[in-house]
Protein backbone atom coordinates (compact mmCIF):
# COMPACT_ATOMS: atom_id res chain seq x y z
CA UNK A 1 0.00 0.00 0.00
CA UNK A 2 2.65 2.46 0.67
CA UNK A 3 4.47 1.90 -2.38
CA UNK A 4 0.70 2.24 -4.50
CA UNK A 5 0.24 5.33 -2.27
CA UNK A 6 4.13 6.95 -3.06
CA UNK A 7 3.53 5.90 -7.11
CA UNK A 8 -0.24 7.60 -6.83
CA UNK A 9 1.25 10.33 -5.33
CA UNK A 10 4.08 11.07 -8.15
CA UNK A 11 1.57 10.99 -10.77
CA UNK A 12 -1.02 13.67 -9.49
CA UNK A 13 2.29 15.66 -8.58
CA UNK A 14 3.55 15.39 -12.30
CA UNK A 15 0.41 16.30 -13.26
CA UNK A 16 0.13 19.67 -10.77
CA UNK A 17 3.86 20.76 -11.71
CA UNK A 18 2.97 20.23 -15.02
CA UNK A 19 0.09 22.57 -15.28
CA UNK A 20 1.76 24.86 -12.65
CA UNK A 21 4.67 24.51 -15.25
CA UNK A 22 2.11 25.87 -17.85
CA UNK A 23 0.47 28.60 -15.39
CA UNK A 24 3.63 29.86 -14.71
CA UNK A 25 4.65 30.53 -18.38
CA UNK A 26 0.83 32.50 -18.93
CA UNK A 27 1.19 34.07 -15.58
CA UNK A 28 4.23 34.44 -13.34
CA UNK A 29 6.26 32.43 -10.58
CA UNK A 30 4.41 34.22 -7.44
CA UNK A 31 0.66 34.59 -7.96
CA UNK A 32 0.81 30.82 -9.57
CA UNK A 33 2.74 29.24 -6.49
CA UNK A 34 0.51 31.49 -4.21
CA UNK A 35 -3.02 30.19 -6.37
CA UNK A 36 -1.84 26.51 -6.27
CA UNK A 37 -0.53 26.46 -2.60
CA UNK A 38 -3.83 28.33 -1.07
CA UNK A 39 -6.29 25.60 -3.64
CA UNK A 40 -4.31 22.93 -2.40
CA UNK A 41 -4.87 24.04 1.55
CA UNK A 42 -8.15 24.37 1.26
CA UNK A 43 -8.91 21.27 -0.15
CA UNK A 44 -6.99 19.88 2.76
CA UNK A 45 -9.06 21.52 5.27
CA UNK A 46 -11.86 20.47 3.63
CA UNK A 47 -11.11 16.78 3.78
CA UNK A 48 -9.70 17.11 7.45
CA UNK A 49 -13.23 18.28 8.37
CA UNK A 50 -14.19 14.69 7.55
CA UNK A 51 -10.99 12.31 8.50
CA UNK A 52 -10.00 14.23 11.22
CA UNK A 53 -6.37 13.57 13.29
CA UNK A 54 -4.47 14.36 16.15
CA UNK A 55 -2.72 17.30 17.27
CA UNK A 56 0.55 17.86 19.06
CA UNK A 57 3.43 19.67 19.07
CA UNK A 58 5.51 17.36 16.91
CA UNK A 59 2.75 17.44 13.84
CA UNK A 60 1.85 21.81 14.13
CA UNK A 61 6.08 22.15 14.44
CA UNK A 62 7.02 19.46 11.78
CA UNK A 63 3.93 20.48 9.69
CA UNK A 64 4.86 24.17 9.78
CA UNK A 65 8.14 23.12 8.83
CA UNK A 66 7.32 21.07 6.05
CA UNK A 67 5.18 24.18 4.50
CA UNK A 68 7.83 26.20 5.00
CA UNK A 69 10.42 24.54 3.08
CA UNK A 70 7.60 24.05 0.77
CA UNK A 71 7.59 27.65 0.21
CA UNK A 72 11.03 27.93 -0.61
CA UNK A 73 10.93 24.49 -3.16
CA UNK A 74 7.76 25.98 -5.38
CA UNK A 75 9.02 29.25 -5.61
CA UNK A 76 12.72 28.43 -6.85
CA UNK A 77 11.24 25.53 -8.69
CA UNK A 78 9.08 27.48 -11.14
CA UNK A 79 11.82 30.15 -11.14
CA UNK A 80 14.45 27.55 -12.04
CA UNK A 81 12.14 26.15 -15.18
CA UNK A 82 11.60 29.51 -16.50
CA UNK A 83 14.76 30.69 -16.44
CA UNK A 84 16.96 27.15 -17.83
CA UNK A 85 16.29 23.78 -19.49
CA UNK A 86 13.63 22.33 -17.99
CA UNK A 87 15.36 18.98 -19.25
CA UNK A 88 18.07 19.51 -17.15
CA UNK A 89 16.77 20.99 -14.16
CA UNK A 90 13.49 18.68 -13.14
CA UNK A 91 15.66 15.60 -13.29
CA UNK A 92 18.39 17.63 -11.16
CA UNK A 93 15.62 18.17 -8.92
CA UNK A 94 13.94 14.94 -8.68
CA UNK A 95 17.73 13.84 -7.49
CA UNK A 96 18.10 16.19 -5.09
CA UNK A 97 14.63 15.62 -3.79
CA UNK A 98 15.64 11.78 -3.31
CA UNK A 99 19.16 12.29 -1.92
CA UNK A 100 18.20 14.29 1.09
CA UNK A 101 15.77 11.68 2.79
CA UNK A 102 17.68 8.49 1.44
CA UNK A 103 20.72 9.95 3.24
CA UNK A 104 18.03 11.03 6.20
CA UNK A 105 17.56 7.38 6.45
CA UNK A 106 20.98 5.76 6.60
CA UNK A 107 22.01 8.52 8.95
CA UNK A 108 19.46 7.84 11.59
CA UNK A 109 19.98 3.97 10.64
CA UNK A 110 17.27 2.89 8.58
CA UNK A 111 17.59 -0.81 7.86
CA UNK A 112 16.68 -1.44 4.48
CA UNK A 113 17.17 -4.62 2.07
CA UNK A 114 19.65 -5.31 -0.63
CA UNK A 115 16.64 -5.33 -3.04
CA UNK A 116 15.15 -1.96 -1.83
CA UNK A 117 18.63 -0.48 -2.09
CA UNK A 118 18.72 -1.50 -5.88
CA UNK A 119 15.27 -0.66 -6.36
CA UNK A 120 16.47 2.95 -5.39
CA UNK A 121 19.18 3.18 -7.26
CA UNK A 122 17.29 2.31 -10.61
CA UNK A 123 14.23 4.84 -9.44
CA UNK A 124 17.07 7.58 -9.26
CA UNK A 125 18.92 6.83 -12.87
CA UNK A 126 14.99 6.18 -13.98
CA UNK A 127 13.96 10.09 -13.06
CA UNK A 128 17.28 11.45 -14.52
CA UNK A 129 16.80 9.51 -17.76
CA UNK A 130 12.89 10.14 -17.83
CA UNK A 131 13.99 14.02 -17.96
CA UNK A 132 17.08 13.80 -19.89
CA UNK A 133 17.60 15.92 -22.91
CA UNK A 134 17.12 14.84 -26.51
CA UNK A 135 20.00 15.66 -29.38
CA UNK A 136 21.66 17.70 -26.90
CA UNK A 137 20.65 20.94 -28.03
CA UNK A 138 18.93 22.03 -24.34
CA UNK A 139 21.36 24.53 -23.84
CA UNK A 140 23.13 24.48 -20.16
CA UNK A 141 22.41 26.03 -16.40
CA UNK A 142 24.79 28.22 -14.86
CA UNK A 143 24.79 31.31 -12.02
CA UNK A 144 21.74 31.88 -10.43
CA UNK A 145 19.58 29.10 -12.22
CA UNK A 146 21.74 26.72 -10.78
CA UNK A 147 21.66 28.33 -7.33
CA UNK A 148 17.30 28.08 -7.77
CA UNK A 149 17.89 24.51 -9.02
CA UNK A 150 19.41 23.31 -5.85
CA UNK A 151 17.78 25.57 -3.14
CA UNK A 152 14.28 23.77 -4.76
CA UNK A 153 15.47 20.24 -4.50
CA UNK A 154 17.11 20.58 -1.05
CA UNK A 155 13.93 22.31 -0.13
CA UNK A 156 12.06 19.89 -1.44
CA UNK A 157 13.85 16.78 -0.02
CA UNK A 158 13.89 18.46 3.85
CA UNK A 159 9.89 19.02 3.20
CA UNK A 160 9.27 15.53 3.20
CA UNK A 161 11.58 14.41 5.80
CA UNK A 162 9.79 16.85 7.95
CA UNK A 163 6.17 15.14 6.80
CA UNK A 164 7.80 11.68 7.68
CA UNK A 165 8.17 12.71 11.78
CA UNK A 166 4.41 13.20 12.97
CA UNK A 167 3.02 10.17 14.09
CA UNK A 168 0.47 8.71 12.12
CA UNK A 169 -1.99 9.58 14.74
CA UNK A 170 -2.39 13.36 12.87
CA UNK A 171 -3.57 11.64 9.89
CA UNK A 172 -3.53 14.37 7.08
CA UNK A 173 -2.90 17.08 9.43
CA UNK A 174 0.63 17.35 8.32
CA UNK A 175 -0.07 17.83 4.30
CA UNK A 176 -2.47 20.52 5.15
CA UNK A 177 -0.17 22.62 7.30
CA UNK A 178 2.03 22.28 4.51
CA UNK A 179 0.34 23.62 1.82
CA UNK A 180 -1.20 26.03 4.25
CA UNK A 181 2.08 27.56 5.92
CA UNK A 182 3.38 27.65 2.71
CA UNK A 183 0.14 29.37 1.01
CA UNK A 184 0.49 31.93 4.43
CA UNK A 185 4.12 32.93 3.74
CA UNK A 186 3.61 33.62 -0.29
CA UNK A 187 0.93 35.46 0.95
CA UNK A 188 3.04 37.63 3.27
CA UNK A 189 6.04 38.32 0.81
CA UNK A 190 3.31 39.76 -1.88
CA UNK A 191 2.42 41.98 1.25
CA UNK A 192 5.64 42.87 2.46
CA UNK A 193 6.57 43.13 -1.39
CA UNK A 194 3.90 45.79 -1.62
CA UNK A 195 6.27 48.26 0.70
CA UNK A 196 9.56 47.10 0.24
CA UNK A 197 10.93 47.65 -2.89
CA UNK A 198 14.22 45.68 -2.76
CA UNK A 199 11.60 42.37 -1.89
CA UNK A 200 9.56 43.26 -4.79
CA UNK A 201 12.62 43.60 -7.26
CA UNK A 202 13.65 40.24 -5.79
CA UNK A 203 10.10 38.70 -6.59
CA UNK A 204 10.08 39.72 -9.92
CA UNK A 205 13.67 38.37 -10.83
CA UNK A 206 12.36 35.09 -10.73
CA UNK A 207 10.13 35.40 -13.47
CA UNK A 208 13.28 36.70 -15.83
CA UNK A 209 15.71 34.89 -17.98
CA UNK A 210 18.41 35.40 -16.15
CA UNK A 211 21.69 33.93 -17.45
CA UNK A 212 20.65 30.83 -18.60
CA UNK A 213 21.77 29.70 -22.08
CA UNK A 214 19.90 28.77 -24.62
CA UNK A 215 16.51 29.15 -23.32
CA UNK A 216 14.04 31.69 -25.13
CA UNK A 217 10.46 32.27 -23.53
CA UNK A 218 8.83 31.80 -26.49
CA UNK A 219 5.89 34.10 -27.80
CA UNK A 220 3.46 33.95 -24.63
CA UNK A 221 5.70 36.52 -22.90
CA UNK A 222 8.64 39.15 -23.18
CA UNK A 223 10.69 40.65 -20.91
CA UNK A 224 10.54 44.50 -19.83
CA UNK A 225 12.59 45.70 -16.80
CA UNK A 226 13.78 42.32 -15.81
CA UNK A 227 10.39 41.09 -15.09
CA UNK A 228 7.97 39.25 -17.13
CA UNK A 229 4.98 40.91 -18.66
CA UNK A 230 2.18 38.54 -19.43
CA UNK A 231 -0.16 38.92 -22.71
CA UNK A 232 -3.40 39.82 -20.41
CA UNK A 233 -5.28 36.95 -22.94
CA UNK A 234 -3.38 34.14 -21.08
CA UNK A 235 -3.44 35.31 -17.37
CA UNK A 236 -7.13 33.70 -17.40
CA UNK A 237 -5.44 30.82 -18.76
CA UNK A 238 -2.92 31.11 -16.22
CA UNK A 239 -5.19 31.01 -12.99
CA UNK A 240 -7.27 28.01 -14.27
CA UNK A 241 -4.29 25.86 -14.63
CA UNK A 242 -2.93 27.33 -11.18
CA UNK A 243 -6.25 26.44 -9.76
CA UNK A 244 -5.67 22.98 -11.52
CA UNK A 245 -2.35 22.45 -10.27
CA UNK A 246 -3.78 23.28 -6.43
CA UNK A 247 -6.11 20.25 -7.14
CA UNK A 248 -3.91 17.98 -7.81
CA UNK A 249 -1.48 19.18 -4.84
CA UNK A 250 -3.57 18.21 -2.62
CA UNK A 251 -4.16 15.21 -3.87
CA UNK A 252 -0.42 14.04 -3.84
CA UNK A 253 0.12 15.74 -0.86
CA UNK A 254 -2.38 13.60 0.77
CA UNK A 255 -1.01 10.54 -0.76
CA UNK A 256 2.58 11.41 0.27
CA UNK A 257 1.24 11.69 3.78
CA UNK A 258 -0.53 8.32 3.81
CA UNK A 259 2.82 6.67 2.26
CA UNK A 260 4.85 8.03 5.18
CA UNK A 261 2.25 7.03 7.85
CA UNK A 262 2.92 3.37 6.69
CA UNK A 263 6.12 3.09 4.42
CA UNK A 264 10.12 3.92 4.67
CA UNK A 265 11.37 7.13 4.17
CA UNK A 266 13.76 6.53 1.62
CA UNK A 267 11.17 4.41 -0.56
CA UNK A 268 8.31 6.72 -0.19
CA UNK A 269 10.63 9.70 -0.98
CA UNK A 270 12.08 7.58 -3.86
CA UNK A 271 9.06 6.51 -5.53
CA UNK A 272 7.44 10.28 -5.23
CA UNK A 273 10.41 11.75 -7.30
CA UNK A 274 9.39 9.22 -10.20
CA UNK A 275 6.70 12.47 -10.50
CA UNK A 276 9.01 13.68 -14.26
CA UNK A 277 7.45 10.23 -16.10
CA UNK A 278 3.79 11.68 -15.86
CA UNK A 279 5.21 15.26 -16.82
CA UNK A 280 6.82 13.49 -19.82
CA UNK A 281 3.91 11.56 -20.59
CA UNK A 282 1.69 14.83 -20.76
CA UNK A 283 4.03 16.63 -22.45
CA UNK A 284 3.77 14.28 -25.05
CA UNK A 285 0.10 14.11 -25.29
CA UNK A 286 -0.73 17.44 -24.94
CA UNK A 287 2.44 19.18 -26.16
CA UNK A 288 3.01 16.67 -29.10
CA UNK A 289 6.76 16.43 -27.74
CA UNK A 290 8.41 13.06 -28.20
CA UNK A 291 10.19 10.52 -25.82
CA UNK A 292 14.03 9.75 -26.78
CA UNK A 293 15.12 6.69 -25.95
CA UNK A 294 16.79 7.96 -23.33
CA UNK A 295 13.49 8.81 -21.70
CA UNK A 296 11.92 5.41 -22.79
CA UNK A 297 14.25 3.43 -20.50
CA UNK A 298 14.23 6.28 -17.75
CA UNK A 299 10.16 5.27 -17.61
CA UNK A 300 11.08 1.28 -18.29
CA UNK A 301 13.57 1.57 -15.27
CA UNK A 302 10.84 3.66 -12.98
CA UNK A 303 8.39 0.66 -13.73
CA UNK A 304 10.89 -2.26 -13.05
CA UNK A 305 12.33 -0.11 -9.29
CA UNK A 306 8.38 0.04 -9.05
CA UNK A 307 7.75 -3.49 -9.02
CA UNK A 308 10.91 -4.48 -7.10
CA UNK A 309 10.14 -2.03 -4.81
CA UNK A 310 6.80 -3.32 -3.95
CA UNK A 311 8.35 -6.77 -3.34
CA UNK A 312 11.19 -5.72 -0.95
Amino acid sequence: MPVLLALAAAVTYGVGDFLGGLSARRWRVLPTTVTSTSVAAVLLAIVLMFTGGEWSATTLVMGSLAGLFAASGFLTFYAALAAGPISLIAPLIALLNSAVPVLWSVVFGAALSPLAWVAIALAIVGSVLAGSAGGGSSGGIRGRTLLYTIISGLSFGFCIVALDVPPESSNLIPAFLDSGVSALVLLLLVAVAAVVRPVRRWLASLDAPGDAVGTPHGPDVGVASGAIRTVPAKTAVGVQLGVASGAFTAVANAAVMMALHTGDLAVVAVLNNLYPVSTIVLAWIVLRERLTVMQLAGVVLAVVASVLLGAS
